[in-house]
């Protein structure tokens, strides 16, 4: 019997031992198979990263390519695009949709409007070939002038939005640069790159867009623009310091004198531009023909034009006119150009 009971004893843990290896060998088989699988899923994702770097900087280069090829075949056709003044509107540093109504992008028929004979003056990080581009620039809008052609300035409000990469193709089509007075949306930060890598200017028009939170006080409507600063050089690299207000400086939405943001903006080195030729296309259902065609006949009253346009989803009139517009501009030679630190800036009359 105890001879019994000692076998019994042995057969177990004999058992044990074999089931403990059984264990240890299917442990060992499983991480075979996952440790693959684990190294492959981290490289497939360190691939993407950097072919994500890989694609932004080669879109870097291209762009400066693309400039310094324009900056030295520029003949000022009207594109502006061989000027390389891109980094005027901006400072480099090492930092929901609302729809406009037709009374808040609009000026009333009867508002008038000025170009400022005196430059506001910005404190920037500038180099020698910088001002010599500025004053190339200011002698070809002098020249057009003189010859009679037309200088224009297209902008577009109320973005980034879903619309901004395929305007940034038609822009990139023609050879066009514009200035975009964009809001705080997220989500379009490749839009927001494109927009400096490319040569337009990058603008503010507050954060939020909303009258409430924008005009409350002078206190929210610096908030509104630093926060928005703060976003745009955090994805860019670049703080701009052009400005619209949105509605325009004329607009009667505002609890307090204009004349008070406007101290607020001028205390913090901060230009900004009303328009003097309106789209239309803030109120109302405007065609694509009727969006080109307030904005030539606009263009036809002024030397210097300063167009608004929005940049939305639901925009798409505008987004269809738009080389309509480029195309009878560059008809009529006319000298097309993003605004930038040293442009003239139009002003509504303050009352």
């Amino acid at each position: 019997m105890s001879e019994d009971k000692t076998d019994h004893c042995e057969e177990r843990q004999r058992r044990k031992r074999i089931n403990l290896y059984k264990r240890i060998i299917i442990i060992v088989i499983v991480a075979i198979i996952l440790l693959p699988t684990l190294l492959c899923i981290i490289l497939f994702c360190r691939l993407n990263s950097l072919q994500k770097d890989f694609s932004e900087l080669r879109a870097y280069i291209e762009a400066s390519e693309r400039t310094a090829q324009a900056g030295t075949s520029s003949k000022g056709t009207g594109q502006g695009a061989g000027l390389n003044m891109e980094n005027d509107g901006r400072v480099p540093v090492k930092d929901n949709d609302t729809a406009d109504s037709t009374t808040d992008e609009t000026p009333q028929e009867s508002a008038d409007v000025n170009v400022s004979d005196t430059e506001n003056t910005h404190e920037t990080e500038s180099v020698t070939d910088d001002n010599e581009t500025s004053g190339n620039t200011q002698q070809l809008i002098e020249q057009a002038v003189e010859q009679g052609r037309k200088v224009v300035y297209l902008t577009f409000d109320d973005g980034p939005g879903d619309n901004t990469e395929n305007l940034l193709d038609v822009l990139d089509e023609y050879g066009v640069k514009a200035t975009f007075f964009v809001n705080g949306h997220h989500g379009y930060e490749t839009a927001l790159n494109r927009i400096v890598m490319e040569g337009h200017t990058l603008a503010l028009h507050t954060y939020t867009h909303e009258y409430e939170s924008v005009y409350g006080s002078v206190a929210s409507f610096a908030e509104e623009i630093i926060t928005l600063q703060d976003y745009l050089t955090d994805v860019t690299g670049f703080r701009p310091y052009i400005f619209r207000f949105p509605g325009g400086s004329s607009n009667s939405g505002t609890p307090l004198p204009i004349t008070e943001y406007i101290d607020y903006l001028n205390e913090n080195n901060l230009i900004y531009f009303d328009w003097n030729v309106s789209s239309g296309d803030g109120g109302g259902d405007l065609s694509a023909q009727q969006v080109h065609d307030n904005v030539l006949n606009g263009v036809a009253s002024n030397d210097i034009s300063v167009v608004l346009m929005h940049d939305a989803t639901y925009r798409m009139t505008t987004f269809e006119a738009v080389p309509m517009i480029i195309e009878s501009l560059q008809d009529m030679d006319a000298l097309i150009l993003p605004i930038t630190a040293d442009t003239k800036p139009v002003h509504h009359h303050i009352n």
